[in-house]
Parts: structure tokens; sequence; C-alpha cells
């Protein structure tokens, strides 16, 4: 047994299963009948983290629309674009006149499937979003995600695992191709043939990623193509003194996200441009992306990019003011600068 952060933590076991048990207070009882020496130990959660996926949650199609905002949003690929996957309004027609903002999104790990983050990528562009995520299409597996599949304990509570050998024969999302992404979003808009003609707004694009995708997104400092940028559970050091656009920086907390500190750190290290930094008790470096429309970040994400992308007021208040919505919520720990 040891404290972590103010949180008494043990090891119980049962059999070959040893459950990590959180509790305030005195501790906890030995644990008994410990595994003999070099026997696989699984490590789990402590009660009160936020499960990143929705148990049970039925499977759409990618042609099925879906979403809370008024224009229900699909999940495509492209012959154009073969190292994307889509998401967009069903409808686009339904659209008008209005034009829609670019979002470019990093996968998790950099990894090299676009539908990884669908729930949360469709229900922001059912607002009115054309969200490109790189890598192609991966199975329907890579669009759910566990603890205990996922088979990671936080280096707070737990060992931290090894870090994974690379593979040069796997590939993975980079600078470049979100880049190539924003150019092939601009270029549609202008093609005649493209379902895209004249339906994106090209003066408003955003670069966000979840983990390695965060370092991607924060690389974005600077490019006068992108407008805003979302850096989810990660940050990137060595470019931030770069950032001059405004930028929102999310974490879970201390104890459950290993990116909590390089998230901190970036806020704190960024002086010239507008950044809003919040954590939420209880969220793993995983958060809520597959959990059914995203759960609780998708409404985030949103809210920042119809902010700082359309110039939506009442999407501000999620951030502006000593009363910010987020502010409010006694989940939520917020920073800010130049924000208000």
């Amino acid at each position: 047994m040891r404290q972590v952060s103010g949180i008494l933590v043990a090891v119980a076991v049962a059999g070959s299963v040893a459950t990590m048990i959180a509790q305030s207070g005195a501790p906890a009882a030995p644990a008994q009948g410990a595994p003999a020496r070099g026997a696989r130990v699984e490590l789990r959660w402590p009660a009160g983290y936020i499960e990143p996926n929705t148990p049970g949650m039925k499977y759409v199609t990618p042609e099925t629309p879906q979403g809370t905002g008024p224009y229900k949003a699909i999940m495509a690929t492209d012959p154009g674009a073969p190292e994307f996957v889509l998401y967009y309004p069903a409808n686009l027609d339904a659209l008008g006149a209005r034009k829609i903002p670019i979002v470019l999104w990093g996968n998790g790990s950099c990894t090299y499937q676009g539908n990884k983050f669908r729930n949360f990528l469709t229900e922001i562009s059912s607002h009115g979003y054309l969200s490109m995520a790189g890598g192609p299409m991966g199975p329907p597996s890579a669009e759910t995600i566990t603890m205990a599949s996922n088979n990671w304990t936080p280096s707070a509570i737990g060992p931290k695992p090894p870090a994974r050998v690379a593979n040069p024969s796997q590939k993975s999302v980079t600078v470049d191709l979100l880049s190539k992404g924003i150019d092939w979003a601009i270029a549609e808009n202008s093609r005649r043939d493209s379902k895209f003609y004249g339906k994106l707004d090209t003066t408003a694009v955003a670069v966000m990623g979840q983990s390695c995708g965060a370092g991607l997104a924060a690389s974005f400092g600077g490019d006068k193509r992108v407008k805003t940028l979302g850096v989810w559970s990660g940050g990137n050091k060595t470019l931030r003194d770069k950032i001059t656009q405004p930028s929102l920086y999310i974490s879970g907390s201390e104890i459950y996200d290993v990116a909590y500190a390089s998230s901190l750190s970036d806020f704190e290290a960024i002086t010239t441009a507008p950044v809003f930094h919040a954590w939420r008790t209880g969220m793993t470096h995983l958060g809520t992306y597959r959990q059914y429309l995203g759960g609780e970040l998708a409404p985030i994400a949103t809210a920042w990019l119809d902010w700082q992308l359309k110039g939506d007021n009442t999407a501000a208040t999620w951030f502006k003011g000593e009363d910010c919505r987020l502010c409010r919520d006694k989940n939520w720990h917020v920073g800010k600068k130049k924000i208000d």
C-alpha cells in the first residue's frame, strides 16, 4: 500500500487478479493471498474513474446519420483523400448558404485509423463541421475501448507500462499528413465536381488531437491556415513557443492522466496566445471520446469551435468570464490566459 496525492491505494488480490482499491482515511487491511513471484497480475482502476467507453453501445453503420446537432453527420471515405476518414453533415444541401468550418484531427498514439474517434467527431460534425481524422478506415473495434481491454494502468497509481516498441512498417498520423488534409479540404471547396464545392469556410480551420495527436496539433502553432488549436491530454514543449492562435488545453486528472503534467506545462509556458486550460476530476487519459456521441468532451469541443470558428458568443460563455460554464462545474478545474 502507498499514498498517492492524498489517496491511499491498496492492492487486493483474488486468485491471479489484483484490484486497485482507493479510499480516504485509515489504511486498508493488508492484501491476502499474494500471487507467486512471476505470476501475471492484472491491475484495474480504482472506483470513481470515468469509463471511457459506453458499455453495450449499439454499433451503427458509417452511413447512419448521428449527432445532437442540427445536421446529423455520417462517417465516410473519399477517393481523393485515401489517408483520411471524413465526418460531415449527411445532407449538405440542408446547410443552404451556410459554410462549414474544417477540423483536422490527430488520433491518440498517432494511430493510423481514421475511425478511432468516431463518436466524438461525428457529434462535432453534426453541428456543421467537416472533420478529417488521419488514417484510413479501420475495423469497428477501433471505435470502442474499455479499461479492461486496454490493459493500461496510470503511472501515478500503478507501474508505468514499458514503452511501445516502434514498428517501422506501421504508418502513423503525422504533422505532414494533417497539413495535406488542410490543403485537400481547401482545394475541394474550389473543385466544381466536389461534394464540398462552395460549402466550406476555408478561413475557419482548426487542428485538434489527443495524446500523441495533441502533440501534432500543437505543432501547428503560427500556421497561417489554422485559426485555433485543440490540445487534448498532451502537449508539445519543443514547439509551444510558436503558438499564436487561441488554444484549448483539456486533460484528465493528475492521478488518472499521464499527460496531465505536459498539458499544464504547455499552459504555464504559453504567454502570447489566448489559452484556456482545464482538467476534469476522475477523467482518465482516454477521456470520453468513445462514449456515446463523445460523452462529456464533445460539447466542450463543439462550444470552443463554435466560438472560435463561428463567432458564437453564446458558446463563448463556456469559457469566458469568472462565471463561465466550466468554471461553475465543480468537476472541472480551470486556468485561463487572455481569454476574458
